[in-house]
């Protein structure tokens, strides 16, 4: 008999940033890494013979609350990847909600029903999953085997292991455990995350898995402004003002022709973001500042004062992220005031530190940097909570 753990990858970039992530890689978050410590102590006295992940980043940083106690080898297997997503692949959920909304509900509810030209269909990632977990349990009889992998295939798992019953959907760091024995599997418990406590589990802030959703998450989507001098200014001075006081603005026109200076001729480097079919906030981003260090800078990032509190402001931080990890940027900087705490919380509540300081308009502001190099913590210590 083989003894069998199947766990999900801890919270990830796409869970947090709301883009959806197939094979697309990504770091896990800052939350994600006290779920893994979560993990490691949940498993501290289990027996663990044998540690296997899909070769992504997600799942291979989440493995190390099981491997590294044990000093096992970490084996990558992709047969235990996600779904590839084709086309979709690390675009918003906001702009899936407008665009193809039936389609995503079919993903999320209906995965049988869900077909995306490019991307591996259901029956395809099912049969891929279900031949890799059959011939790991064959090949560790007698032993326990730990496996690090990701949601839409443990659902498609279940469901095709048991047929007929609900699979349900996984929280990060879930745990579902199966036994093999004389070439049948038995569940012995599935998408477990007691070791999480309510602060800890993604799915507690999140709406889309419910059948009773009474509330719906809030997606952005996002767009180039295209040649609107006159709303950028408007974002501008809203801003400034909020800081300096009314009056206090200076010529806006100049720090719109800046803000296309620094944008290189690139659309996507002031874009607008969109709740729904309203604007919502603003991102800047400029292509030449740090780039000869791997940095992608961020000039001004925005939300209209009706949009706050919503949770939408990482979503514009994971834009970022995702423009400028294509050009090989390995950090994300920008400058924020000291004498602004709330923001200042923002930025360090999803992983960014101060490395030091730079000139503001009459003040010392701090250089904030949010280390996105995907090799960033597969060796480092974990967060221990």
């Amino acid at each position: 008999m083989t003894d069998l753990y199947i766990i999900r990858h801890a919270e990830a970039e796409g869970n947090l940033f709301r883009r959806i992530h197939g094979h697309y890689n990504s770091n896990v978050t800052h939350d994600g890494l006290k779920q893994i410590a979560a993990l490691e102590r949940r498993f501290q006295t289990e027996r663990i013979d044998v540690c296997y992940s899909s070769d992504l980043v997600r799942t291979r940083v989440t493995a190390r609350a099981v491997y590294e106690p044990r000093d096992l080898p970490l084996r990558l297997e992709p047969g235990f990847r996600e779904v590839y997503l084709g086309h979709w692949e690390d675009l918003p959920f906001g702009l899936l909600e407008r665009e193809q909304r039936d389609q995503l509900a079919a993903f999320s509810h209906r995965p049988r029903d869900w077909h995306v030209d490019g991307a591996e269909d259901y029956d395809e990632y099912q049969r891929r999953f279900l031949d890799t977990l059959e011939r790991v349990a064959q090949r560790h009889d007698g032993k326990t085997v730990a496996i690090f992998t990701h949601g839409c295939v443990i659902r498609a798992m279940l469901e095709g292991l048991f047929p007929g019953q609900e699979a349900g959907h996984c929280d990060n760091t879930g745990v579902t455990r199966l036994e093999y024995d004389g070439g049948q599997f038995r569940e012995i418990y599935r998408n477990d995350n007691s070791h999480l406590p309510e602060n800890l589990s993604t799915f507690a802030k999140q709406n889309w898995w419910r059948k009773d959703r009474v509330r719906r998450d809030r997606n952005l989507w996002f767009r180039p402004l295209g040649n609107d001098p006159q709303w950028y200014v408007q974002c501008r001075r809203e801003a400034w003002e909020g800081i300096y006081g009314p009056g206090s603005f200076p010529d806006g026109a100049a720090y719109y022709a800046d803000a296309v200076g620094r944008a290189a001729g690139e659309p996507w480097a002031i874009c607008q973001a969109m709740l729904g079919d309203e604007p919502a906030g603003l991102l800047q981003l400029d292509l030449n500042r740090g780039a000869d260090q791997r940095v992608g800078y961020i000039p001004f990032l925005y939300l209209l004062p009706e949009f706050r509190r919503m949770g939408l402001g990482v979503q514009l931080i994971g834009q970022a992220v995702s423009f400028y990890r294509r050009l090989g940027r390995t950090h994300l900087q920008l400058a924020v005031s000291p004498e602004n705490p709330g923001a200042v919380r923002f930025y360090q509540r999803y992983g960014m530190t101060q490395t030091g300081t730079v000139a503001g308009a009459g003040k010392t502001l701090w250089l904030m940097d949010f280390n996105m190099d995907l090799n960033r913590d597969l060796e480092p210590a974990l967060i221990k909570i």
